[in-house]
């Protein structure tokens, strides 16, 4: 019973940089990743940020798994492909697989990069929907 009181109020927290609380959205998605964690789970700060994804001069939230830890499942929320990236952008969940992602923006447009398979730069957008490769 200790284990959902300690996620309840690790979500009712906000990340260690942010000012408000998650969103639901965004809440749910980690609360459904600890109910696969038998053992400890923990988030840490950095899993969750905020950036404008989508160029409209609002934050938009991201789940970076990689930033999800259960003690009983090393690398439980990443794999060879990467780490899942959970998006929302204005209430619609975008998702990827990504290695070593960073929010750039370039002439005014605002991309997801990460290494590909052959270590060249990637880039998505976001079209409104999901996220397509450029």
């Amino acid at each position: 019973m200790l284990r959902p009181l300690a996620l309840l109020a690790t979500l009712a927290l906000p990340a260690a940089a942010q000012e408000t609380a998650w969103p639901a959205e965004l809440a749910s998605l980690i609360e459904e990743a600890s109910t696969a964690c038998q053992g400890d789970f923990s988030v840490a700060p950095e899993a969750v940020s905020q950036h404008d994804l989508n160029d409209d001069g609002n934050p938009d939230w991201i789940l970076d798994t990689a930033g999800l830890a259960c003690a009983d499942g090393h690398g439980m929320f990443c794999g060879t492909q990467g780490c899942g990236v959970e998006t929302l952008i204005d209430g619609i969940r975008g998702s990827l697989l990504l290695r070593n992602w960073e929010v750039v923006t370039e002439g005014g447009t605002t991309y997801l990069t990460a290494p590909n398979d052959k270590g060249q730069t990637v880039r998505f957008l976001w079209m409104g929907a999901d996220w397509q490769l450029q």
